[in-house]
């Protein structure tokens, strides 16, 4: 109940009183007339027109029958004035008067104006409103407004309203947070001052909208006060009031992170089907059983099979058989929940087998391991590659054969996996002799065939007896394993006989032979290099056996080396030193007994070693080079001799110097002996070069070098005739001048029929091509006697005169 009071009021007592009666009775609000108490305090009801019986449900004799404080619990004695103060505009809830039974939970709004009469009397004249329904309204207007205003400043959102105009006139706390501006700033200032250019049309088209009733949803960049650019998300409804939009309500969510999340999404959605779809390499989703779920273009294409056909289908048939198992167990390791990476390979729809570097991923789905990624790189190619490369690095790519990282690397294993019945092994270390001549006369292409065809008669001589190695140049190797001594002895003859046989050169026929060291494990040693040092030994003591043989590995040999290589030392010296001297032998005519030529033979007078014989230093120098500047000297001081006699008056006849199978095939050999025959002012004719069947290795090289030198007008031996290669016809085209029985065949003339046999066939042989033959060591008068008889020429030899120093050949001729 809601309790107004006016101002007195007094009232004509001259108004008809039935009119009054009429009007009051009539009026259509509840009204009331209580008397009042000392003038101004409400006391009893003493009148209810129509209206307030109707309201009250009570008749007017049980309103009468009540006081003010009976009806409305409002004490009587109160001040007037003070009452009127404390009840105006006040609700007063009929809920324990007289009023209860009939008004309960209604709300009254009690209006009163006191009345005067002219006998001075008061009353009180109340208007009594059920305003129960407006009430309500207003409660219910309250409590929106509360909650409009809740949701406005409270909203975590960017809540604002703007004019018709545009203006902003309200910002949530929200909201000036985000765009930083004060509420002041920020009320009263366009709108459109805060939208980024290009979305100021988009913006006023929305507003346009809104302000015709609708809602619009729209997203735009703002600027902040900072000038940073914002990206909202906003709802705008209007603000409707009698028909006509007021006001427009725009709730707006900064998406600013979300649209750069979405961005980032997006892109690493475009990444992931850009790695995806286009991606080089196979890029596949298996379940978890190793079936297709999806397959990129790639897979399709390496593959050889659509997509449609792989989904659901197993990618095990596809791998080679001998990897399947190996692959299924390195899938399965993904399951650990880590990437897991592995090779392996499969033939494709085509046959093509492709070789493949997998990595599997798990695809965990809210800590789930749902399925697998799987991306694979075709290292078909590259997997080539490196066997080639792997290859190239353990093979010699001249011959095929592996190289000497191979050995040393197939060796070690055999070192290190030793079995019973692989204790017993052996290393053979082959040497082609004078190959280095054939390299550097011939040229490299005709040496590289050579070695071609060297490598494929050792690979087919030990066929699975053992395994070939080029090692260096023209050094070969072989490890035979699970073998005895006899075994690899009898191998390694076979080798030096096969090498033997002539080799066809685009037409040009070669010999070559071999040289050949044996170490055993672990006989000689039980490591590489003890191996390799005594097969080596061993090989140079081949080498110093005359060469085209083989030779186990023995302590002594050891010893030789060591010895040889300190005198190779003194060797490089003794040319500089002067420590070379010349001997000379004379030759006789078997008819007249007279010289008729003169050997020059080499010494060596080291000061260190002494008097060192040919046998010992010539091997060696022939092995490291050293022959050719000794020859060359050698020869320059049998010349230089030579004349040298003439000039003392002896009888002018040929000096022979020994010429060596490298210097033969030096390329300027005919050019250094012009020189020499200059320098020293020798006729030519005084000039015997004497050679050895070995030349006969190289027929035609050997033709045209001895066709050149007697073009110079010098004369050619062959020395040691019958104890090498010889073929009568290379024999016959050769230009000699003279044969020279070896002393070996001269020595056991008397005893050794078949040795006569062969003088008497050489001297035979020499005579029908017209070359006279020159018998060397001989040592006896039955030798002698025996040598008249076979018709031979002229001797050589002790029982005519030992090799003399210079100064004493000039008494021979006496």
């Amino acid at each position: 109940m809601e309790i107004y009071f006016n101002d007195s009021t007094t009232l004509n007592s001259k108004f008809n009183k039935s009119d009054f009666v009429r009007f009051i009775e009539n009026f259509p609000e509840p009204i009331c007339i209580l008397t009042l108490k000392e003038g101004q305090y409400p006391d009893r009801f003493i009148y209810a027109n129509e209206a307030a019986v109707k309201l009250t449900g009570m008749d007017m004799e049980d309103i009468c029958s009540h006081s003010w404080e009976d009806m409305f619990e409002v004490p009587s004695d109160s001040d007037f004035e003070a009452l009127e103060k404390e009840h105006r505009s006040k609700t007063h809830k009929a809920d324990s008067t007289p009023l209860k039974r009939n008004l309960e939970g209604k709300a009254l709004k009690v209006t009163g104006h006191a009345i005067e009469l002219e006998d001075g009397n008061r009353y009180l004249i109340l208007t009594i409103i059920d305003v129960t329904e407006h009430q309500d309204t207003r409660n219910k207007l309250k409590k929106s407004k509360r909650e409009f205003e809740s949701l406005f400043y409270h909203n975590p959102d960017i809540v604002f309203t703007i004019n018709p105009e545009g203006i902003f006139t309200n910002f949530n706390a929200a909201g000036l947070k985000i765009v930083k501006y004060s509420i002041e700033e920020i009320t009263s200032m366009s709108f459109q001052k805060l939208i980024v250019p290009e979305d100021i049309q988009l913006t006023n088209d929305c507003l346009l909208e809104v302000l015709k009733g609708n809602t619009a949803e729209f997203k735009i960049s703002i600027f902040n006060s900072e000038g940073i650019v914002l990206k909202i998300d906003i709802t705008a409804v209007p603000t409707i009031l009698d028909g006509e939009v007021v006001e427009v309500i725009c709730v707006a969510r900064d998406i600013t992170e979300q649209i750069r999340m979405e961005d980032l999404l997006k892109e690493s959605e475009q990444r992931y089907r850009a790695l995806f779809d286009h991606n080089i390499d196979p890029v596949i989703t298996f379940d978890l059983n190793g079936n297709f779920l999806v397959v990129n273009e790639a897979t399709e294409k390496i593959l050889g099979v659509a997509a449609e056909e792989l989904i659901g289908k197993p990618f095990l048939p596809f791998i080679d058989k001998h990897k399947q198992s190996e692959t299924i167990a390195n899938f399965q390791k993904v399951h650990s929940g880590n990437p897991h990476q592995y090779e392996t390979s499969l033939h494709n729809k085509k046959g093509e087998q492709v070789l493949l570097h997998i990595t599997v991923i798990p695809v965990l789905i809210e800590q789930k391991f749902s399925a697998v990624h799987c991306i694979g790189k075709d290292i078909t190619n590259i997997k080539r590659n490196e066997d080639k490369a792997n290859f190239m690095a353990h093979h010699d790519m001249l011959t095929g054969l592996g190289n000497q990282r191979l050995f040393q690397e197939d060796l070690r294993r055999v070192i290190e996996t030793q079995t019973p019945e692989k204790i017993n092994s052996a290393v053979l270390l082959i040497d082609l002799d004078r190959f280095k001549f054939i390299n550097d006369y011939l040229g490299h292409e005709m040496g590289d065939a050579l070695l071609r065809q060297v490598s494929e008669r050792l690979v087919k001589t030990m066929d699975l007896d053992g395994t070939v190695y080029r090692y260096a140049g023209d050094e070969f190797t072989i490890i035979m394993q699970g073998i005895n001594e006899n075994q690899v002895l009898l191998k390694a003859q076979a080798l030096i006989s096969k090498i033997g046989e002539p080799f066809d050169l685009d037409g040009f026929e070669a010999i070559l032979t071999a040289s050949i060291g044996i170490s055993l494990f672990p006989k000689h040693s039980t490591d590489i290099k003890g191996l390799m040092r005594a097969s080596d030994h061993a090989m140079y003591h081949a080498k110093r056996q005359g060469r085209n043989n083989y030779q186990v590995y023995n302590a002594q040999i050891e010893g030789l080396s060591k010895t040889d290589l300190h005198m190779e030392t003194l060797l490089h010296k003794a040319l500089v030193k002067q420590e070379f001297v010349l001997y000379y032998q004379p030759q006789y005519d078997a008819n007249t007994n007279k010289i008729s030529g003169i050997e020059a033979l080499l010494r060596w007078n080291s000061k260190e070693l002494g008097m060192v014989s040919p046998a010992d230093f010539i091997p060696l120098a022939e092995e490291t080079g050293m022959i050719v500047p000794i020859g060359e000297w050698v020869m320059r001081e049998a010349c230089t001799q030579n004349k040298e006699w003439q000039r003392q008056g002896l009888p002018p006849v040929p000096v022979s110097v020994n010429l060596s199978l490298r210097q033969f095939y030096q390329t300027d050999l005919v050019e250094k002996v012009e020189l020499i025959l200059k320098e020293t002012k020798l006729d030519p004719k005084y000039l015997e070069l004497e050679i050895t069947e070995t030349i006969a290795m190289q027929p035609d090289i050997a033709i045209h070098v001895l066709n050149e030198l007697k073009l110079i007008g010098v004369l050619i031996a062959m020395d040691d005739f019958g104890t090498g290669y010889s073929s009568l016809n290379y024999l016959r085209r050769f230009p000699i001048d003279h044969l020279k029985i070896d002393k070996a065949f001269v020595q056991s003339i008397q005893q050794d029929e078949e040795d006569r046999s062969i003088i008497a066939t050489i001297i035979a042989l020499g005579h029908n091509l017209h070359m006279p033959v020159i018998a060397e060591g001989v040592e006896t008068e039955e030798q002698a006697n025996l040598l008249k008889n076979y018709n031979c020429d002229m001797f050589q030899g002790y029982l005519f005169s030992c090799p003399l120093p210079a100064e004493m050949i000039p008494a021979k001729f006496k």
